[in-house]
């Protein structure tokens, strides 16, 4: 069996799947928000204890750091024998060309609907950015609006403002790559929002 990348937004069920699928015997998983080089050297120490079954090292991590993924190279192009590595994430920009060249990549990621912001973008007030701020901060202190919910409506608004005509220069589409960064790293909403709104209402 080959070592891989699974893309996923439902982590907690592919580790399950995996569980089950391997046994709890013969997986070991190594499970960060951001896997750092400290991760990956504990999961290749266990790649070297030696195997006579096979053996699956599971790597789960919203995000991986160069220096991890530096130090996995050379055990993914030649892992011991009996073991298989496969890495967890949502995203394969995350992973390094010489990453994804090594490894089988199988996409489990949902099909997103777009999401409709209900704003209209050319004529936003800062009355419409303030009301529409406080309903998602609401939503969040119930914790019905998640990470994910706040990525998505960047990316429907990104799009909106795009179809409507509206254009961003380059250090504007760094800026909302910033913020699409700052939303994994667990940004709150309304410094998300607030600014990508009010950049976008001095555009009219």
């Amino acid at each position: 069996m080959n070592s891989k990348i699974i893309l996923t937004d439902n982590f907690d069920e592919i580790q399950n799947e995996l569980i089950a699928e391997c046994g709890i015997n013969q997986i070991r998983i190594f499970k960060e928000e951001n896997f750092l080089l400290q991760n990956a050297k504990n999961a290749v120490d266990e790649a070297y204890i030696a195997e006579k079954e096979l053996k699956t090292i599971v790597l789960i991590g919203e995000k991986f750091g160069i220096e991890a993924q530096n130090a996995l190279l050379l055990i993914l192009e030649e892992p011991p024998k009996n073991i298989r590595f496969i890495l967890v994430s949502s995203s394969k920009n995350i992973f390094l060309p010489t990453i994804r060249s090594r490894l089988i990549i199988e996409n489990r990621l949902q099909k997103k609907q777009r999401v409709l912001s209900g704003l209209n973008l050319k004529k936003l007030s800062l009355r419409d950015i303030n009301e529409f701020v406080e309903e998602k901060i609401a939503l969040e202190r119930k914790r019905e609006f998640s990470k994910n919910d706040l990525l998505n409506l960047v990316s429907g608004i990104v799009m909106q403002a795009f179809e409507e005509g509206i254009k961003f220069n380059e250090k504007e589409l760094e800026y909302i790559n910033k913020l699409t960064y700052l939303i994994n790293l667990n940004t709150k909403s309304h410094a998300i929002l607030t600014p990508l709104l009010l950049m976008i209402g001095e555009k009219h």
